[in-house]
């Protein structure tokens, strides 16, 4: 297959989402590469993208990127739409809070407008999945986050004591403010002389000689950063925008072989001790973190689940899934593509056996697509979006 990947940025997100994909594709011998595009600035050339089966869109839904996968579709390009994040529900610690707040009825109206044109959609768990279908995109394949090898490494930890680490962007001051968790964490390096706080991103505002932060660590230099805890924390409130979080974080985590400590809810809640970790309850964080800093024994045991886990996450050992959709897409396109022997249909379908690596291919040749119903078109159609997005009651 020709695939193209394209991003706003090449870190965070786009990585996970486009660069990682596309970087793991290529390793499995499809053409495959990775085109920066802000859209303030001129498009790549058309004539370059045309020669793709499919291209492949992070977040870009504004009016350039919907021009330009216009025009690609009229071309027979197939154009899938990723999106990670419910950008209709920014959180209120986020720094882009007021203008996405202020914005809300745009931004969706134009994410509409940006998943009807799709071929297929891309997100990361069923809630966003389900969410994307009722803003207007038609067929949502869903593909997990998945680390980028270079976080699977022995860990190292911090030396003498215990490291506590907490990796999160500026928008966890919401989640900061609404588990309570300076206090807890205070109380926690009070109570535990052997105990240090590293965080990056986020600042805990924790008043401690024994706490550092770092309000920025290039992409490439995380796993370094992570091997380092020996310990790590995944906090979140129980609000709309984060039940539709990716589970990365701790994939990062294991793959350095780091126990972590998570909410119950959203991207967590089925995980635990077979992924090397545990859930924390709100107000339950002071006790976890008091317990595994005090058990070298215990936090050994999950660091090793952890790792056995986190191996099993990276991109490339989970590139079938990526390639199925992309094959989908360009069957649906018309295209004729070659994809390996044992790649699954779809990233919700059966995967490839373990390990599978034989030269072999299959073919996926053009099938009829069935024309639009028009009984379901018009405005009688269109989704209703009136309290989609509303806050869970408090418990």
């Amino acid at each position: 297959m020709h695939v193209v990947g394209m991003g706003t940025d090449g870190t965070g997100g786009a990585a996970y989402r486009a660069m990682l994909p596309m970087g793991a594709l290529a390793a499995r011998g499809h053409q495959a590469r990775y085109i920066e595009w802000e859209q303030r600035d001129a498009p790549p050339p058309f004539e370059q993208l045309r020669q793709a089966d499919v291209v492949h869109m992070w977040r870009l839904f504004r009016a350039p990127a919907r021009r330009l996968a216009a025009a690609l579709k009229e071309a027979g390009v197939a154009v899938i739409f990723d999106n990670d994040d419910d950008m209709t529900r920014v959180p209120k610690g986020s720094p882009a809070y007021s203008e996405m707040k202020a914005a809300r009825g745009e931004v969706a109206r134009e994410l509409g407008e940006m998943l009807r044109l799709s071929t297929l959609v891309t997100t990361t768990c069923n809630e966003l999945a389900g969410r994307l279908r009722r803003l207007g995109a038609g067929d949502v394949r869903v593909v997990e986050n998945y680390v980028d090898p270079t976080f699977v490494r022995e860990h190292r930890g911090g030396g003498e004591g215990v490291t506590v680490g907490w990796v999160a962007g500026a928008e966890h001051r919401g989640d900061l403010r609404e588990l309570r968790l300076r206090r807890t964490l205070e109380q926690l390096l009070e109570e535990h002389p052997h105990v240090s706080l590293v965080t990056v991103g986020v600042d805990a505002g924790v008043r401690s000689e024994r706490y550092t932060h770092h309000h920025y660590i290039p992409f490439a230099e995380l796993p370094d950063a992570i091997s380092q805890f020996d310990l790590a924390i995944a906090p979140i409130a129980d609000v709309s925008f984060n039940r539709v979080r990716s589970n990365i974080k701790v994939k990062e985590y294991a793959a350095s072989g780091v126990p972590w400590l998570a909410s119950p809810i959203g991207p967590y809640k089925d995980l635990g001790e077979e992924q090397g970790g545990r859930l924390v309850t709100d107000y339950g964080w002071g006790e976890a973190l008091a317990e595994l800093v005090t058990d070298d024994a215990a936090r050994g045991a999950l660091a090793a689940r952890a790792a056995a886990w986190g191996r099993t996450q990276t991109v490339d050992a989970n590139a079938e899934q990526w390639e199925a959709v992309f094959a989908e897409a360009a069957q649906r396109a018309g295209r004729t593509v070659s994809v390996p022997m044992g790649a699954g249909r779809s990233a919700d379908g059966p995967a490839a056996p373990s390990g599978f690596s034989g030269p072999r291919a299959r073919t996926i040749v053009p099938r009829p697509i069935a024309a639009p119903d028009p009984a379901s078109s018009g405005a009688a159609a269109k989704p209703k979006r009136r309290g989609l997005f509303r806050r869970r009651p408090a418990r």
